[in-house]
């Protein structure tokens, strides 16, 4: 019997971390991990936390710092940022070009208006399932600017598996991090 382990996706910014510019992609994971241990380890070691790697808007497409050999649930090798979110509005049925272009500038309000016309499609259709879970992506899209990432009223250690908008600053796109990590609560 395997581990429950909760999957979690950190929408973080590399200016909220004190690094120079011109930093490596394994330096950034480094701080991240760092900051991801400072703020989610507690004295009972219960979860304790995973940490399976990081991709970054600023480095190249095909790097992807993984820690873990195991297959993650939002990290693969050879895709970078760009893919990694392309990957998640193709999960939500978001066009590639409206989501290329939410992605290159952060501006969510092409992905809020295609998932309302969806959300509505669906509830037409009698397909309530889907429109719920694409309703759960709305709240915060305009602002977050990315597809499949939540606002950060969504996190929890337990859980289902999600993206959560962790960022202290919305800066913009540019420097953007993904980092995911896991909650193990054992068996």
């Amino acid at each position: 019997m395997g581990n429950d382990i909760r999957n979690k996706g950190l929408l973080l910014d590399e200016a909220d971390f004190a690094l120079p510019s011109d930093c490596t992609l394994e330096t950034l994971a480094e701080s991240v991990l760092e900051f991801c241990q400072a703020a989610f380890s507690n004295e009972f070691d219960n979860p304790s936390l995973e940490f399976y790697g990081v991709v970054a808007e600023g480095f190249p497409e095909e790097d992807a710092c993984a820690f873990h050999e195991e297959p993650t649930i939002w990290l693969e090798k050879n895709m970078g940022f760009r893919g990694t979110f392309l990957k998640l509005a193709d999960g939500l049925g978001i066009p590639e070009e409206k989501a290329s272009q939410a992605i290159k500038t952060g501006h969510g309000d092409l992905l809020e208006d295609h998932l309302k016309i969806e959300v509505m499609r669906n509830l037409d259709d009698r397909n309530y399932h889907e429109a719920e879970t694409l309703m759960l992506h709305l709240p915060g899209v305009r602002e977050i600017g990315l597809p499949g990432v939540l606002h950060s009223g969504h996190f929890d250690m337990s859980g289902r598996d999600v993206i959560v908008d962790y960022r202290v600053n919305n800066y913009g796109p540019g420097r953007r991090i993904l980092a995911e990590i896991g909650f193990n609560w054992g068996q």
